[in-house]
């Protein structure tokens, strides 16, 4: 089995959580966190990353896996429509990899503020 790819898992992935049995057979790296921010949201007792709002690095951890268990995964994770997979910059220690990580980013533009007419010029676009 070749460990081609790295994950980092920031949710129920992680160890001693509900769906860390699934990574039964990676290699564990070590827990880490982002190089650049991001924003963790909850719903429904599941943490989601969003990539649209820089607020915070996550912290996770990184893992070796293979081609089969990443398909996995990617059902699990609904990917592409429900996560989505990206490639991001992450440190474990003094190292740094790039990894894959599961995004959920709500559809559309984040708005400046809460005032419709005036961030869109009170016409629509």
């Amino acid at each position: 089995m070749e460990l081609n790819h790295l994950i980092f898992v920031y949710g129920t992935l992680r160890s001693g959580h509900s769906n860390h049995h699934l990574l039964k057979d990676a290699n564990s790296y070590g827990v880490g966190n982002t190089l650049e921010d991001y924003a963790m949201y909850l719903i429904s007792g599941y943490p989601y990353v969003t990539s649209k709002e820089p607020r915070y690095p996550i912290v996770g951890e990184l893992f070796g896996i293979d081609d089969n268990t990443l398909s996995m995964l990617d059902k699990m994770e609904g990917h592409p429509r429900y996560y989505e997979r990206k490639e991001v910059p992450v440190t474990v220690g003094d190292k740094q990899y790039t990894a894959w990580m599961y995004f959920k980013d709500p559809p559309g533009v984040l708005m400046q503020n809460g005032d419709f007419s005036k961030s869109a010029g009170g016409t629509l676009h």
